[in-house]
């Protein structure tokens, strides 16, 4: 009988490319390690209040659009 992690990492194996991605993101949003978490809340130091009103909308409404493709081009 598997474990459950065995049968996760057996699953992951089975995955395609851009879905391991997918993954991986979603992985390091539920263990972030204490350096991104660091230069997370550094870079949202750095920049906050840094755009007007429309501004932060407008970054907000092209992230919301591109943030789950990937680029293949990369």
């Amino acid at each position: 009988m598997l474990t459950l992690l065995e049968s996760i990492v057996r699953d992951l194996r089975e995955l395609p490319a851009p879905k391991l991605v997918e993954v991986s993101h979603y992985i390091h949003t539920l263990h972030p390690s204490s350096e991104s978490s660091s230069r997370q809340r550094a870079a949202i130091r750095s920049t906050a209040g840094c755009m007007t009103g429309d501004e932060g909308a407008d970054f907000e409404r092209a992230v919301r659009e591109s943030a789950d493709r990937i680029d293949t081009d990369e």
